[in-house]
Order: C-alpha cells, then structure tokens, then sequence
C-alpha cells in the first residue's frame, strides 16, 4: 500500500472516530450508515483494483469514476435539500419573528378616542 493509501485510511478512520465520539448516542441509524459508506471507501482504497474492476463491469472506464460519479450527485443533492431546508428555517423564523412581534406589542390609543 502506498503512502497515499495509508494517509487516506487514517482520515477515514479518524473521521469515523470522530463522528462516534461527537455523535453521543444521537441518530443512530445515520452514523451506522455513515460508518458502512466510511468502511466501503476504506475497502476501495485499501484494494483499488477491486473498484477498477467494478467500475469495468459497469462499462465504466477507470475505478476512481466509479466511485466520484455517485458521490457527486449524492453531494449535489445534499447541496439542493439543504439549501431548501434553510429556506424554509428562514421562513419558519419570520412567521415566528411576527407572531411575536404581534404578540408583544404596546397597544396605543385607538383613534378618535381621547386619552385619559
């Protein structure tokens, strides 16, 4: 194994630990995924010519596309569902923000009616 190889299953591992440790026991279910995708990538480093041969049965030219092809749209697809999740925070933060605003008003004097 290459040098490469070594530093890029020491990243992968060290942002596996990482997240366990940061996670504490929330969503479970997403870290065990992250950790079999983290463990998938792991193998294809570790073994690059099975990804190569993957990626020929696929009719797919070289191992490294065929795992950045579905990585970049995965990614992308993140990028758009988080984008419209920060739309809908802002929004959701507005009507909040007015209902208070509403809700705490002073109230004045109604018109026509002297104070006092």
């Amino acid at each position: 194994m290459t040098l490469a190889g070594i530093a890029l299953l020491a990243l992968v591992f060290g942002l596996v630990a990482f997240d366990v440790v940061a996670s504490s026991g929330r969503n479970r279910r997403a870290l065990l995924l992250e950790i079999l995708v983290f463990l998938g990538g792991a193998f294809f480093v570790a073994f690059p010519d099975r990804a190569t041969a993957l990626a020929h049965a696929v009719g797919i030219g070289r191992g490294v596309d065929f795992l950045i092809y579905p990585i970049v749209i995965w990614l992308t697809r993140e990028s758009l569902l988080a984008r419209r999740w920060r739309i809908e925070d802002n929004e959701r933060i507005t009507e909040l923000t007015r209902a208070l605003a509403i809700a705490t008003a002073e109230r004045g004097p109604a018109r026509g009616v002297p104070p006092g």
